[in-house]
């Protein structure tokens, strides 16, 4: 009896993640740390059959002692209505509906390949950042890892 529900604790995990690719969808994501900077997150991209179709970003900064960290989040949806997604040269754009400053840009573009880059570089950081955060310029999540090569801005 004890083999078998070892057997069963095994096996359960591998029959779980089975399903999450059933339907066709790959979930690739990273974490981060950037201690010099007091800066940390995660980054999530999930594709179905090789196209993007859901991009998820966190980013923490720290703040002052006893005071929470400030925040930066990105989750976006092809099937969400906040967003305006099309395909430009092998690259999904992802531009917000209402950016905070519609004079200027406010997009991310993710890039499929072996690793799956996230170029936040047009991406306004109001509106998606507590006060005192700020976007990273880039996310690259690994094909082999769980760790996230990431560029901070200024």
């Amino acid at each position: 009896m004890k083999n078998l529900l070892h057997c069963v604790v095994l096996l359960v995990p591998i029959v779980l993640a089975s399903f999450a690719h059933a339907d066709g969808q790959d979930v690739r994501g990273c974490e981060f740390e950037v201690k010099a900077r007091c800066a940390s997150g995660d980054a999530r991209v999930t594709l179905a059959q090789g196209a993007v179709i859901r991009v998820e970003v966190d980013v923490y900064w720290c703040a002052l002692h006893g005071h929470p960290p400030f925040a930066c989040t990105i989750d976006s949806s092809r099937t969400g209505q906040d967003s305006v997604w099309s395909e430009d040269g092998g690259a999904t754009l992802i531009a917000n509906g209402s950016p905070w400053n519609p004079d200027q840009p406010d997009r991310v573009k993710v890039t499929v390949g072996r690793d799956v880059s996230i170029d936040l570089s047009e991406t306004q950081s109001l509106g998606r950042c507590g006060a005192g955060g700020k976007l990273p310029q880039t996310i690259v999540i690994p094909a082999q890892g769980k760790i996230c090569r990431v560029r901070l801005g200024d």
